[in-house]
């Protein structure tokens, strides 16, 4: 009975650290990701306030690792140094009987975990992209307004002599954006302009007056009114990832993987038939041409895709478990530790994780992602750490 007692105890003292720990951590990591946005895309008020939800719980994916590490740290070490742990087995009761629960209660967290990593991909991320892109319009309004030009890492920029008194009307504007294809960049300039944001085709729309395009090939000039179109993917500061890999739910995945596959299938095909076709009409060159080398392209963007998405569930779930595993190793190590400080059963603990767990884990994703390892490789970091809890967990319960 008061083995029951003790142990309700100790779970409700990590409970309550945990909970008030994660809602400070996931604060702090929340304003930073706004703030990160507020700097980098110069969103305005309505826009951080539309962002906050999806940043939520990708600063939870975050902050529960480390948040559940400091909880058990501290409250292990406080009752080991209080040498609870040792009166506990003083009394014929083995100390893993006061780790089992609590370890039990990291395993339900980690399944948490692993759906908010999913969340934090498919929804989260998307959800950041998408209000970015929505308010481009007006940031590039607000940059342009303030500093008279306005530019991003995709190769598109845009410079003005000033702005109407219309607040819209964009005075001598220079354009210069660089085309998705890698094409050569295009300069376009024109004596006046407006920018129209078009949500539903995700582009931003040019109105031009009395402009000429230029690039080191074409040089046009079209007097009167003219439209030119960027996506919006490339008119955000930081860009946008739509289509990766990561933003895809697990729930979808495996289709989407079966069908790169039949991608390449059907390049595969392609390429033997236009290979065999030139070689029985004498044209050997054809082996090497540029058809053939979009088909092999193409199955090699197929292939790397494809890769990227098998890796993906596995580095959810291995993220996710990342939970139990931080557990596993800082029960036993704050124990042996028996520090009553906070901060220092927490360090202890945290830094051989960071040294053991984060190179070992990039190690195996970077394999496993570029397909020269299985998929499983993504939970390496987590076997490490299995490795070296049962080791600690039997070197507690032999003293």
């Amino acid at each position: 009975m008061w083995m029951r007692r003790f142990n309700r105890y100790v779970v409700w003292e990590i409970t309550k650290l945990f909970l008030i720990t994660l809602v400070g951590f996931t604060t702090v990591v929340t304003l930073i990701g706004v703030v990160q946005q507020l700097v980098t895309q110069g969103l305005g008020p309505w826009a951080i306030a539309q962002l906050t939800p999806y940043i939520l719980p990708i600063s939870l994916q975050f902050a529960l690792p480390g948040t559940l590490l400091f909880a058990v740290c501290s409250v292990y070490g406080r009752i080991a140094a209080d040498n609870e742990i040792m009166a506990v087995a003083a009394s014929g009761v083995p100390p893993i009987r006061v780790i089992l629960p609590v370890l039990g209660m990291s395993l339900v967290l980690s399944l948490v975990a692993v759906w908010l990593n999913d969340i934090a991909f498919s929804w989260g991320r998307p959800g950041i992209n998408r209000v970015i892109m929505h308010s481009i319009e007006r940031v590039v309004y607000g940059v342009l307004s303030t500093q008279g030009s306005y530019s991003t890492a995709q190769g598109f920029s845009i410079h003005v002599h000033g702005i109407a008194e219309d607040g819209r009307t964009l005075i001598a504007p220079t354009i210069t954006t660089t085309p998705s294809d890698g094409s050569e960049p295009i300069s376009i300039s024109a004596r006046a302009a407006k920018l129209i944001m078009d949500p539903d085709r995700e582009v931003l729309r040019i109105e031009l007056v009395d402009s000429v395009i230029e690039s080191s090939k074409v040089s046009s000039v079209m007097p009167g009114p003219a439209e030119y179109e960027i996506s919006l993917s490339r008119a955000t500061k930081k860009g946008t990832s739509a289509g990766h890999p990561s933003e895809y739910p697990m729930r979808v995945i495996r289709r989407q993987v079966e069908r790169e596959r039949e991608k390449i299938v059907e390049s595969r095909e392609l390429l033997a038939v236009h290979s065999a076709f030139g070689l029985a009409i004498g044209r050997p060159d054809w082996l090497v041409d540029a058809e053939s080398s979009q088909q092999l392209g193409a199955i090699g963007g197929a292939r790397a895709l494809a890769n990227r998405l098998q890796a993906e569930p596995a580095r959810r779930w291995a993220n996710g478990f990342s939970c139990f595993f931080f557990a596993l190793v800082g029960i036993p190590l704050a124990i042996r530790m028996r520090s009553a400080d906070h901060w220092t059963s927490f360090g202890t603990c945290f830094v051989p994780i960071l040294l053991l767990y984060y190179p070992v884990f990039m190690l195996g994703a970077d394999h496993a992602k570029n397909g020269t390892w299985p998929p499983v490789a993504m939970w390496m970091g987590n076997a490490v750490l299995a490795v070296v809890g049962l080791w600690l967990l039997r070197s507690i319960h032999r003293r």
